[in-house]
């Protein structure tokens, strides 16, 4: 038999334990946001195995990431919970996010084609649509693939995996949770980042990304 593979080409196995670390890291985030699991809620690994009807390694690699990413916390001789979302601590989160992504910003605004802002306009008008039905989850989805666009459009792939890697899609519903903002005021929010980086300058793109992303996560001021 020919192998369709070319000589350069190689086949990388990913072991199916660390897909399942992943499904299972994406279930616990999903009942976070979800209300299931509440800020202080007890993470016990073997349970959650057992509910899942899993091995116990695919959960600890699971939690042991979403303690790397903020999502849970773990303590000596207390376990591991469900981390609370004090406002300034998500907006250390935004700080670093609007880092990546103005710099990404700045790198499409000079790649931008026609066929890029038709994309983009296009994600744009099913978020409004998503906000105006009041879906939270479908248009925070929605908001997410915007971003992930630029990011690709960026051309940069070491940026575009350190985004993926991060996953600041999931942190954006959660500010969306505790917040108060009108879901189509922040799907419209992001026509300014169409119009920025239709201009090609690539200061303006990465300026319009920095506020776009630290002014929603901006803690509020107290008096």
């Amino acid at each position: 038999m020919v192998s369709d593979l070319k000589h350069d080409e190689a086949i990388i196995e990913i072991p199916p334990r660390v897909v399942l670390s992943q499904h299972i890291k994406e279930y616990i985030i999903e009942a976070i946001l979800n209300g299931k699991l509440n800020p202080g809620d007890r993470i016990v690994e073997t349970a959650l195995a057992r509910q899942l009807q899993v091995s116990q390694a695919p959960v600890r690699e699971a939690v042991r990431d979403l303690v790397l990413l903020g999502f849970l916390e773990s303590e000596p001789y207390k376990g591991t919970s469900v981390r609370s979302f004090a406002p300034e601590e998500l907006y250390e989160v935004y700080l670093v996010r609007a880092a990546l992504e103005s710099l990404a910003a700045r790198m499409a605004a000079s790649r931008l084609t026609e066929a890029d802002v038709q994309t983009l306009r296009e994600v744009l008008d099913e978020m409004i649509e998503a906000a105006q039905k009041n879906d939270a989850q479908r248009m925070v989805r929605l908001d997410n693939d915007f971003h992930e666009t630029i990011l690709q459009i960026s051309g940069n792939r070491l940026l575009y995996q350190l985004w993926k890697t991060l996953q600041f899609g999931f942190w954006t519903i959660v500010t969306t949770r505790i917040s108060n903002y009108d879901l189509e005021y922040l799907a419209r929010r992001h026509e300014e980042l169409i119009e920025a980086l239709m201009t090609r300058e690539p200061d303006r793109a990465a300026q319009a990304m920095q506020r776009h992303i630290e002014d929603l996560g901006k803690p509020p001021e107290t008096g």
